[in-house]
């Protein structure tokens, strides 16, 4: 069993991780309104908005000392009423009001060649119109006012750039790479827009050190899965432009020394020292875009069963375990998957009757497959950039980092038995391959090819898109037929795409929620596989299989996204829009999907499901590049129109969810 020797803890994280820090506060900016203080902490808790990312996104129209002062004279205790309202009204502008959108005579996409690869005409009509949402989601900033002394939440941004869509107004980093995957593919205007994100983001790095999380101030004490040098990577090979390797690269080394030197777990095996990465931010507080859900997390004194009735909690968390608390959902949110059952210290508390699922949240004490598998390919590919540039001995130091990363993540989180990655958790010193007892009320719907059930998530697979599994597995197809066997299993099994997990938490980045960026890295896993050839010279069947699988989720994920936009208001040329809709509604694309269905959007978490949306635009566009002349028209069955009343109505999807899907429903009340 492995012997954790250095956790970095909050205790032990390097002040380089937090930008502010006044006593027992940890706070990720300086600022009194955005990131700590008690106008925020007053404000979030009175609720003026459903949203709390809303208040922390509105910029102010008057001096911010000016605003302090008129809160300090309101009438005590804070409450979301008239006064609270006229406050707002006076002394704080729109949220977004610092961006604006760009004439769309400015955008010119030319995608014809894309386009005309698609064998089905409804599937090239479908992907020009997302193609054409680029537009509406481009942005350039342009300040908060003319208010000298007025202060926002938003980090100036120097070039255009796409956000994600809905309450997501600024740039967010690992959306960006799967938005510049479909970019670099839209091309005219979008190639260079690819190239403005990836620019704005070095900015980042030269200035901080790190890329936050996005593009806001309260961001600033966390980033999110250390994408930035895969996008430069697959910029220059889309273009087969390398003029930016000049700025980038010494850049790109910086963000990678903030992964190494506030991230890193050492490890011992066999008398072995290891290295791997975790996600570990030093946060004492609620986060300011999520304060009043991490708040009621922290202190609420009740819960709620499986049927809505609402009990007292068990003993109350003291100081030391609250910080502790916001230290792992800040964590949680770094890693991008917030929240899921990973994170948990024991999954079998998703379903207990004790407390909130996220009290225990373990986040720092979890190696991820991931992350680790990211930084993987990130050593590879400096290690690529600088032998490009001629210089061979940093190409030889980043070469062999990645060379003893590999073994280090075969040592801690391979499992021969299951034939699986699996994340690391330095708590229980084993890895998270937990098998549940068949009383547990968790559902777990995939049995390993041992029999036993354990635990599914698609980061497993990271190790097969970025290539950090050994060559033993990697480069030999019977193997990944194998490893990738579980995904046939679950497109069988199920309609839609591969869920997050096989947990049913009411967390977002669990069982039944489809994301687009977990499809992109399975299809690119499968891909991956090298063509090995029979003896007569023909393909092996396991590449051959390997191949399939990855068309068949492609095409699911057609699915989900075409027959969803459908009830939503989408049509083409031969298929006119559903009766009941109105000529204004056109469809949308959401952040997230279900696997139960291929006309149903995922839900769960903190907020409502998001349209626009950058990253399933980016990820349907690669893929109708990759399959284009083997995606088929989807087939969606009978359709009706979602229901009117609002987006809120259409996103709870024009679909009864299956009865095995009735217990997450009834969670999705309880944070």
């Amino acid at each position: 069993m492995a012997s954790p020797l250095r956790t970095l803890l909050l205790a032990t994280l390097p002040l380089a991780a937090a930008l502010y820090q006044n006593g027992s506060v940890t706070a990720p900016c300086d600022s009194p309104i955005y990131c700590y203080g008690d106008l925020l902490k007053e404000i979030e808790l009175a609720r003026p908005f459903e949203d709390s990312k809303t208040f922390v996104d509105l910029p102010t129209t008057r001096p911010q000392d000016e605003v302090l002062r008129a809160f300090n004279n309101l009438s005590r205790p804070i409450t979301n009423n008239t006064a609270l309202t006229d406050f707002l009204l006076e002394y704080f502008g729109e949220a977004g009001s610092e961006l604006e959108a760009l004439p769309t005579d400015q955008l010119e996409t030319e995608a014809e060649t894309l386009l005309n690869n698609i064998d089905s005409a409804t599937v090239a009509d479908f992907v020009s119109q997302v193609i054409d949402i680029w537009p509406d989601l481009t942005r350039r900033y342009v300040g908060a006012g003319n208010c000298s002394g007025c202060v926002t939440s938003f980090l100036p941004v120097n070039r255009t750039f796409v956000v994600a869509g809905g309450r997501f107004r600024e740039p967010y980093y690992w959306d960006s790479f799967w938005i510049i995957e479909g970019l670099l593919r839209t091309r005219g205007s979008f190639t260079q827009i690819a190239l403005n994100i990836i620019e704005n983001f070095l900015d980042f790095v030269e200035e901080f050190g790190f890329v936050p999380n996005g593009a806001r101030r309260y961001y600033l004490n966390r980033s999110q899965p250390p994408l930035l040098t895969q996008m430069v990577r697959v910029y220059v090979e889309y273009t087969q432009n390398a003029t930016i390797l000049g700025r980038a690269l010494p850049l790109l080394e910086k963000e990678y020394q903030f992964w190494t030197n506030n991230r890193t777990v050492e490890l011992q095996r066999n008398g072995k020292m290891h290295s791997l990465n975790h996600y570990a931010v030093l946060n004492t507080q609620p986060r300011p875009e999520s304060y009043y859900e991490d708040y009621v997390t922290a202190t609420n004194a009740t819960y709620y069963n499986e049927d809505g009735e609402m009990f007292n909690a068990t003993e109350p968390l003291d100081e030391t375990q609250i910080a502790r608390l916001y230290a792992n959902l800040a964590s949680g949110a770094e890693s991008g998957y917030d929240y899921t059952s990973r994170w948990l210290k024991n999954p079998a508390d998703a379903v207990t009757d004790t407390y909130f699922p996220l009290r225990s949240l373990n986040t720092v004490n979890i190696i991820p497959v991931d992350l680790n598998s990211i930084l993987y390919a990130n050593e590879i590919t400096l290690a690529e950039f600088h032998q490009r540039q001629g210089n061979f001995s940093r190409a030889s130091h980043y070469a062999a980092r990645a060379a003893a990363r590999s073994e280090a993540m075969t040592a801690f989180l391979w499992d021969e038995e299951h034939y699986s990655y699996f994340d690391y958790n330095l708590t229980s010193g084993a890895k998270n391959t937990y098998t549940l007892a068949d009383n547990s009320s968790i559902s777990l719907d995939l049995e390993a090819p041992a029999g036993s059930q354990v635990a599914f998530n698609p980061a497993q697979f990271y190790p097969f898109w970025t290539g950090a599994a050994p060559e033993r597995i990697k480069n030999d197809p019977s193997a990944i037929r194998r490893v990738f066997s579980r995904i046939e299993a679950l497109l069988d099994d199920r309609a839609g795409a591969i869920a997050a997990s096989n947990l049913i938490t009411g967390q977002q980045w669990d069982e039944p929620n489809v994301w687009p960026p977990l499809q992109y890295i399975i299809m690119k896993g499968l891909l991956n596989t090298p063509i090995a050839s029979t003896a007569g010279g023909n393909q092996s069947s396991d590449y051959v299989w390997t191949q399939e699988i990855a068309l068949r989720l492609a095409q699911r994920y057609l699915d989900s996204t075409f027959c969803t936009w459908r009830v939503t208001g989408g049509s083409t040329a031969d298929l006119p829009k559903l009766d009941g809709l109105p000529d204004s509604e056109n469809g949308i694309m959401f952040e997230k999907y279900a696997d139960n269905s291929t006309i149903a959007a995922g839900g769960g978490g903190e907020y409502e499901v998001v349209e626009g949306f950058g990253w399933t635009n980016g990820v349907l566009i690669w893929a109708a590049d990759v399959f284009g002349q083997q995606l088929k028209t989807p087939e969606c069955g009978n359709l009706t129109a979602a229901p009117p009343g609002g987006l809120k109505a259409k996103k709870r999807a024009a679909v009864e969810l299956p009865a095995h899907d009735a217990r997450w429903i009834k969670k999705l009340g309880r944070h």
